[in-house]
C-alpha cells in the first residue's frame, strides 16, 4: 500500500471518528437536556402541587384528640405540608413539626402530664395563693395580670424539642403559632423566631397565664380571636384546608342541669365557642370533629387524655373514605407510605 493510500485511509478513519463524536456529544446533549427538563418538570410540578395544612383548634385537655388524629393521618399519607395551630393546638402542632414522635406527645396526654406542666398545682390552689403573690405589687413590682407566669410550660416544651434555642424558621415543616394581640384585639400567627415562647403565648389564657410580649405586642391564647385558625392556614399558603375541631358539640341541656353551680358559664363557653367555630369550618375544605363532650378543658384526670386520643382516632378513621375522595378530586396524591 503507497503512502498516498495509507493517508487517505486515515483521514477517512479520522473524519469517521469525529462525526461519531459529533453524533455521540450530541447525544449526550440531548439526553442532557432531557434530564434538564425532566427536572425543571418536577420542580414545577412539585411547586404548583396543592399544599395540604392542617387547622388545629384550641380546646386544652381535649387537644389530646389532634395526637390521634395525625396518628391516622400519617398511618394513612395524608400529606401535611403546614400546620397552623391555636392554644393546645399550637403546642401539639409545634411538637409535631419540631419532629417529637407522636407516641411521646400521646404519652403526655396519657400521664395528663401537659396539664400538669402547663399550671404546676391545681387551679384551685393557685386561687386560694393569690392574695400573697399580689404583696410584691405593694412594694413597686407589677407584673403583667396572670396567676402564672408560663415559663415553667416554656421550659417543658423545650425539654421535649430537645432544643431550647429552636426557631420556627428552621423547622422541616412550616408552622404558626395563633396567638391574640391584646394591644388591639386582633389574632396574629407567629411563623418566626423561638418556637417554645411562641407556644407560650398561644397557650397563655387569660387570667390563668401571663400574657406574653414580644416586641410591641401583647400575646395570649390564641382561642379570645381565632379558635379554629383555618384563615391563618390559609395565609401561610395552604390550598386545601383539613380543620380538626376539638370543642365540645352543642347539645341540647335539660333545664335542671343549669341549677348546678358552674353550670351556666360552661354552657355559655360551649355556645360562644361553637358559634365562633361556624365560620372557621366553613372556611376549612375538610373538618374532623372528634367527639370531646365531657373532657374539661384542664382536666389533670389521665382517662380524660385516653379518651381524647381514642375520639380522634376514631373520627378521622370514619373520616378518612371522603377525605381522601376530596383529596383526589382536588388531584392531591396521598404520600408514600
Amino acid at each position: 500500500m503507497t503512502v498516498q493510500r495509507l493517508l487517505a485511509v486515515f483521514c477517512s478513519l479520522a473524519a469517521m471518528l469525529n462525526a461519531s463524536q459529533i453524533v455521540l456529544a450530541q447525544g449526550q446533549d440531548q439526553e442532557e437536556n432531557n434530564t434538564t427538563n425532566r427536572t425543571q418538570l418536577t420542580a414545577s410540578a412539585d411547586q404548583h402541587r396543592m399544599r395540604v395544612g392542617l387547622a388545629l383548634g384550641g380546646g386544652g385537655m381535649r387537644g389530646s384528640a389532634h395526637v390521634g388524629v395525625l396518628k391516622v393521618l400519617l398511618q394513612e399519607g395524608i400529606p401535611i405540608d403546614l400546620i397552623a395551630g391555636t392554644s393546645i393546638g399550637s403546642a401539639v402542632g409545634g411538637f409535631y413539626c419540631a419532629g417529637v414522635p407522636l407516641d411521646k406527645l400521646a404519652d403526655q396526654f396519657y400521664h395528663a402530664t401537659f396539664i400538669k406542666e402547663f399550671m404546676p398545682m391545681p387551679l384551685t390552689v393557685r386561687i386560694l395563693l393569690a392574695p400573697i403573690l399580689i404583696l410584691p405589687r405593694l412594694f413597686g413590682y407589677h407584673p403583667y395580670d396572670g396567676l402564672y407566669r408560663g415559663e415553667h410550660c416554656r421550659k417543658y416544651a423545650d425539654r421535649l424539642i430537645g432544643n431550647p434555642e429552636c426557631k420556627i424558621e428552621h423547622l422541616p415543616i412550616p408552622y404558626g403559632a395563633v396567638c391574640t394581640n391584646l394591644v388591639n384585639g386582633k389574632s396574629y400567627c407567629i411563623t418566626t423566631g423561638n418556637l417554645s415562647l411562641a407556644m407560650q403565648a398561644s397557650t397563655s389564657v387569660p387570667g390563668i397565664k401571663k400574657p406574653v410580649q414580644i416586641g410591641d405586642f401583647l400575646f395570649c391564647d390564641g382561642g379570645l380571636a381565632c379558635n379554629l385558625p383555618v384563615s391563618h392556614a390559609k395565609e401561610m399558603g395552604a390550598d386545601f384546608v383539613i380543620a380538626v375541631n376539638i370543642d365540645e358539640r352543642l347539645k341540647a341541656v335539660p333545664l335542671d342541669k343549669f341549677r348546678v353551680p358552674g353550670s351556666v358559664s360552661r354552657q355559655a363557653i360551649r355556645i360562644e365557642l361553637a358559634n365562633d367555630d361556624i365560620t372557621s369550618c366553613q372556611q376549612a375544605d375538610f373538618v374532623i370533629h372528634p367527639e370531646t363532650n365531657g373532657i374539661s378543658l384542664i382536666s389533670r384526670k389521665k382517662r380524660d387524655g385516653r379518651r381524647g386520643i381514642e375520639a380522634g382516632i376514631k373520627a378521622a378513621q370514619e373520616a378518612m373514605p371522603e377525605l381522601k375522595r376530596k383529596l383526589a378530586a382536588s388531584g392531591i396524591q396521598l404520600a408514600t407510605k
